[in-house]
């Protein structure tokens, strides 16, 4: 019989002791730190959902500005407080939160050429004439100002977006560069064509002809998701809905202001810009101001294509809290409560990334 060696019984005990109190130690520490992980998971949780209620806040505070504005006003200008980021942050002042901190920002929709305003809805057979002559001549000024080139011309994209729109013309090709379902049925990957009115705005870049440069422009440089807008939509007097097309000339951009003159004026959009900056307020009521610019007593812009005021607004409302930050982007229809009493406000799109 071997003799026994408590020594080594005792060592080979002591090492498996340690190694169970070194298991015990991971676990305890892989514990902790999970435990740790959770509790930081949950708090970047929270933190995002009370940015994002603060964002969502502001959109309604900004709806509120502008049911108050209708009421003190009929017309709609860049010297109002909804349109001056700061008047309109210090009018908010009442959403104000303890932590965090929130901008909301709002624009005019109606300074945008509406895109689905081209063709004559309801029917959506046909160009509508003076809406074809606008977007050509925007699309013109910014690939000249994003320095462009193409085999497309203005004429042939505007032809593309008609065929995008239009229905019932037995996918009849307009122009020689329009594009019905064939095209974009051919292509890798294909995709479906809208035969309506555009839903959202990003549609337009999957028009033909339509690059990824021309739509968000570059650097400082506006594309043409920055001059136009899907929204506008109007019922008609048969209880149909159509685009009226109207832009506001109180808060149109110089590019769209541009778009809207004969090409023989177009070079008159910044001087109009400055007039309209300096002018009272008052001024910016009168339907024909911007014939009283030096060299404009000429201009008569087409009374179907220009308004004063605005029901459709864009809301960018920015939160941040704990380190966090939110941002929603809404559009808004401001139109007569049910009840005939008042003003209110309809979201019509809204994003939240």
């Amino acid at each position: 019989m071997k003799p026994k060696h408590p020594k080594r019984e005792r060592g080979i005990a002591l090492l498996m002791t340690l190694a169970f109190i070194t298991l015990a130690i991971s676990l305890a520490v892989e514990t902790n730190r999970s435990a740790r992980l959770a509790l930081e998971s949950s708090d970047a949780v929270r933190s995002r959902l009370i940015a994002g209620q603060m964002a969502t806040a502001g959109v309604h505070g900004a709806m509120a500005l502008l049911i108050q504005d209708r009421f003190a006003s009929e017309t709609d200008h860049l010297k109002e407080t909804w349109s001056e980021p700061e008047k309109c942050n210090e009018a908010l002042q009442a959403l104000a939160f303890e932590d965090g901190r929130l901008e909301v920002l709002i624009t005019d929709e109606t300074a945008r050429i509406q895109v689905n305003a081209l063709v004559d809805f309801p029917l959506s057979r046909q160009f509508r004439p003076q809406q074809q002559q606008v977007m050509e001549r925007a699309i013109d000024l910014v690939r000249r100002d994003l320095g462009l080139e193409g085999d497309l011309m203005p004429a042939d994209m505007v032809n593309a977006i008609k065929d995008w729109l239009d229905t019932g013309d037995d996918e009849a090709i307009t122009g020689l560069n329009g594009a019905e379902s064939d095209y974009y049925q051919g292509l890798d990957p294909p995709y479906q064509i809208r035969n309506g009115p555009m839903l959202h705005i990003g549609e337009l870049a999957q028009v033909k002809g339509i690059s990824a440069t021309l739509f968000e422009g570059r650097e400082e440089r506006a594309g043409l998701r920055d001059l136009m807008t899907v929204h506008g939509m109007a019922l008609s007097a048969d209880g149909r809905f159509t685009f009226t097309g109207r832009i506001n000339l109180n808060t149109a951009s110089r590019t769209v202001l541009a778009a809207l003159m004969p090409p023989e004026y177009s070079d008159l959009a910044e001087a109009l810009v400055a007039y309209r900056e300096e002018a009272d307020a008052a001024v910016l009521e009168g339907q024909a101001w911007y014939q009283d610019v030096p060299g404009a007593g000429g201009l008569e812009l087409n009374a179907d294509l220009i308004t004063l005021a605005t029901n459709y607004f864009r809301i960018q409302s920015t939160a941040e809290w704990n380190g966090f930050q939110r941002t929603v982007t809404a559009v808004v229809e401001r139109l007569m409560a049910t009840d005939g009493r008042g003003w209110t406000c309809r979201i019509l799109a809204w994003e939240m990334p």
